[in-house]
């Protein structure tokens, strides 16, 4: 009697950057999986965060922390295309920095080379509607219609949300740019006209390197509420995981991290090795949270917990600090009032952090560097919009992601999906740092060894497993 044949089992992941590959590729290891990775973009593997970026703009964490388990190692394929970016001159090898369009294209290669030897479909379409009528199906705007088991969103960082301010239709014209990535060589301001930057953080730090490189040699303002840059790494030392597997309420939590960073300085140990060693416990630590709390600590203590944790390298911020004595980028603390439209650009209100009264700034350009937006409250994407009106997703009240249990996406009646499940950015609502590389990997490995409705305990296990300073 001849062996009984199993039908392969589908997965449609919606989304090829970092996160949809990762899990395709993890997913196809299992030979009764049939994936199909459907991305609108021409290329795989990359995402905003890998493809939408220069040549000079480098990853924000060291070379070691990039290997995410694929064959080749990052390092290794490194070795065999861009040997030059392998050196040791910030630490050592594996401590190097290195460019964020050679990790895209690393990942891009991998999942081409899958995708190549039949392991992987490959579709290029817009996703318009997601839904389930006897089995799960992802429709494309061009018509047509993907059928699977599972369906998996991994959309990855979504574009800025554009703030709102009483503008006189600045920000309907060609003065504001509301997508930083969309800022080329022919929208770039004159030599000497004033930039604004809305926002301080990594994203601010990518666009005043690239105006800086690309010959603009203005004034470049940086707004924020708070006014603080991103610290930057630094090499050397090992410490412990001050929580341990202890879950503390933020305001303990981030008491204990700074008596760690006193006693880590005071024993000649960069604080950076408190924060790193800390992170395979975070989202164990932010599972512990009432929601309450997560309100409390995203309010008042998420500004102060990016720039500390959210870092950039050696060489980055050289030509930032560069650029602060200079007297040519400004880092300022405040809040903008309203915007006036001129001939040459706009007139800023701007009320500096404490001031009471507004001043007024002239610019030419303003770039909105925020930073990818988490909200779904107005989000304009088909697929997610119908998902919503159907009960299907639930947006987070804080403004994170989505609602999920273990990556299965939670509906209306708080029921976690056994069909639609969520991977990467999306997910923050459960696990709050989940952007990274080595917890995306981990995330992965996660879902494609059980597409179902699994508890999250799983995925704590494996975060700690990653071990300290990933």
């Amino acid at each position: 009697m001849p062996a009984e044949v199993t039908k392969p089992r589908t997965i449609l992941v919606v989304g090829g950057g970092l996160s949809g590959s990762l899990l395709a590729l993890r997913a196809i290891e299992n030979p009764a999986n049939r994936v199909v990775l459907i991305e609108r973009s021409g290329a795989l593997g990359r995402g905003v965060a890998y493809g939408a970026c220069d040549p000079e703009h480098l990853l924000n964490v060291p070379l070691f922390r990039m290997e995410v388990g694929l064959s080749p190692s990052f390092q290794d394929w490194l070795g065999a295309n861009r040997p030059h970016e392998l050196n040791a001159d910030d630490g050592g090898l594996k401590d190097s920095f290195v460019s964020r369009r050679s990790f895209g294209d690393y990942i891009e290669d991998v999942t081409e080379r899958n995708v190549l030897a039949g392991r992987l479909t490959r579709v290029r379409g817009d996703v318009v509607e997601i839904g389930r009528e006897g089995e799960p199906y992802a429709l494309l705007r061009d018509g047509r219609v993907l059928r699977g088991a599972h369906v998996v969103l991994a959309t990855g960082n979504l574009p800025p949300k554009t703030p709102r301010f009483r503008d006189e239709g600045v920000l309907d014209s060609p003065v504001f740019i509301p997508d930083p990535w969309d800022v080329h060589k022919d929208r770039l301001p004159a030599s000497g006209a004033t930039v604004l930057l809305i926002g301080s953080g990594l994203t601010m730090v990518d666009v005043a390197l690239r105006l800086a490189r690309g010959g603009h040699e203005g004034p470049i303002i940086a707004l924020s509420r708070r006014g603080l840059l991103p610290n930057r790494h630094v090499h050397g030392g090992q410490w412990r995981n001050a929580f341990d597997g202890r879950p503390l309420p933020p305001l303990a939590a981030l008491r204990l991290l700074r008596r760690e960073a006193r006693e880590a300085a005071a024993q000649g140990v960069p604080w950076q090795r408190v924060i790193d060693a800390a992170r395979p416990s975070l989202a164990s630590v932010w599972i512990s949270w009432s929601q309450d709390e997560r309100r409390r600590f995203l309010r008042h203590a998420r500004t102060i917990w990016d720039v500390h944790r959210h870092r950039m390298a050696g060489a980055v911020a050289a030509p930032i600090e560069q650029l602060i004595r200079s007297g040519r980028l400004q880092i300022r603390a405040g809040r903008i009032e309203g915007l006036k439209r001129t001939r040459s650009g706009a007139v800023v209100e701007l009320r500096p952090r404490g001031a009471r009264e507004a001043v007024g700034i002239e610019v030419g350009t303003i770039v909105n560097c925020t930073g990818p937006r988490s909200s779904f409250d107005d989000l304009n994407e088909p697929a997610y919009i119908k998902l919503k009106e159907r009960g299907l997703l639930t947006p987070d009240e804080l403004g994170l992601g989505i609602k999920t249990f273990g990556c299965a996406v939670v509906d209306k009646y708080a029921t976690p999906s056994d069909w639609l499940f969520a991977i990467g950015p999306l997910t923050r609502p459960e696990w709050w740092e989940i952007t990274a590389a080595p917890e995306i990997s981990a995330q992965s490995y996660y879902l494609a060894n059980g597409l179902e409705r699994r508890s999250p305990h799983t995925l704590l296990r494996d975060f700690v497993d990653l071990g300290a300073g990933i």
